[in-house]
């Protein structure tokens, strides 16, 4: 049966006037209706439900951290040290970042937690938005470039506010993509450390649990 084959059988053009007329009236109430009714040659295709916005891609993500300017990101393994250097904005900072391993075309937003272990407590975070390329030596997966810190995530854990030293005591370190299109996480176990150097004290001393204001000298 087509799409009006419920009407009257039209025998005459004042009959297909007729049949007309009633899928008019149907048409007000199912939208295309009246316009398949209005010519026998034409089936009525059903209406396709809106399937929304597409399922978000998994990727994996494998941690590591920016070294030095020029110099690839550094891959951690678990229960390895993650150097924390001066930041730029004040502090001291671990730049974590993540070798993607699927498709990811374009910036995207990425999450960094540093995170307690015994607690479960965040101490910090950051999100950001971040550029990704290949990664180097015809490695698996894109990674942020060696010449920017701004594309790594910034976790400023020093001054420390919390109830446990950052310094040399094993962390939790998550990554997950903050991204519509993506989705993706990975943890892994890291060892905060002050880096050796003329800041190396102040670090120390930043990392501390209890910070409070010029507990370790004059601000930078």
């Amino acid at each position: 049966m087509g799409a009006c084959g419920f009407l009257p059988m039209a025998r005459s053009q004042s009959g297909w006037a007729r049949v007309r007329a009633v899928a008019r009236r149907l048409g007000a109430l199912v939208p295309g209706f009246a316009v398949a009714c209005s010519d026998p040659s034409v089936s009525l295709s059903p209406v396709s439900a809106d399937s929304g916005p597409p399922m978000p891609v998994a990727v994996e993500l494998r941690p590591g951290y920016f070294t030095f300017e020029g110099e690839p990101m550094q891959l951690l393994s678990a229960g390895a040290v993650l150097p924390v250097r001066l930041a730029s904005q004040g502090g001291y900072a671990a730049f974590v970042g993540a070798r993607v391993i699927g498709p990811l075309p374009g910036p995207v937003g990425m999450v960094a937690e540093l995170i307690d272990p015994t607690t479960g407590e965040v101490l910090v975070s950051n999100a950001r938005k971040v550029r990704l390329q290949a990664a180097p030596g015809g490695a698996e997966g894109v990674q942020p470039g060696p010449d920017d810190s701004a594309d790594f995530l910034h976790l400023v854990a020093c001054p420390n506010y919390g109830t446990r030293m950052v310094h040399g005591l094993p962390w939790k370190l998550a990554l997950r993509m903050d991204d519509p299109r993506f989705t993706g996480e990975a943890t892994i176990a890291v060892v905060p450390t002050c880096m050796q150097g003329s800041r190396y004290l102040r670090c120390v001393c930043e990392c501390e649990p209890g910070y409070v204001f010029a507990k370790c000298g004059a601000p930078h």
